[in-house]
């Protein structure tokens, strides 16, 4: 028997996974809106828990950014996948990547139309 008082969070990741099928975004406040996270710059990674990993979202002062981008070599991504703790070398990549991206006049994170994914760094 269901409790109405309470929230079920498999219930609630069941009824969100048409929504969001990678989840939500990270935020820093309960007053930061959350967005669906999408498929990513490399597609669906498989990560340590046997589930799949995206895009594994930061943020900092100028809004959320992609930890897993293209200015990622193999190493740093395997660290991310692998949930090893982020260095400040990993972290200022994503910034720049994020910085790069917002000076085009886009978004740190792919766009779910229209751009194309990148192959998976092999360094």
């Amino acid at each position: 028997m269901a409790n109405f008082g309470e929230l079920d969070p498999v219930m609630m990741a069941d009824a969100l996974r048409g929504i969001a099928p990678y989840g939500f975004r990270h935020v820093d406040s309960l007053n930061d809106v959350s967005m669906p996270k999408g498929s990513g710059y490399f597609g669906k990674l498989p990560n340590q828990n046997g589930m799949v990993s995206t895009e594994l979202s930061a943020s900092n002062e100028n809004g959320s950014f992609p930890m897993i981008n293209p200015a990622m070599n193999k190493a740093d991504i395997q660290a991310l996948l692998n949930n090893q703790p982020i260095t400040n070398d990993m972290y200022n990549k994503a910034q720049q990547w994020a910085n790069y991206r917002q000076s085009q006049g886009q978004s740190p994170f792919i766009s779910p139309v229209g751009e194309l994914r990148y192959p998976m760094p092999t360094e």
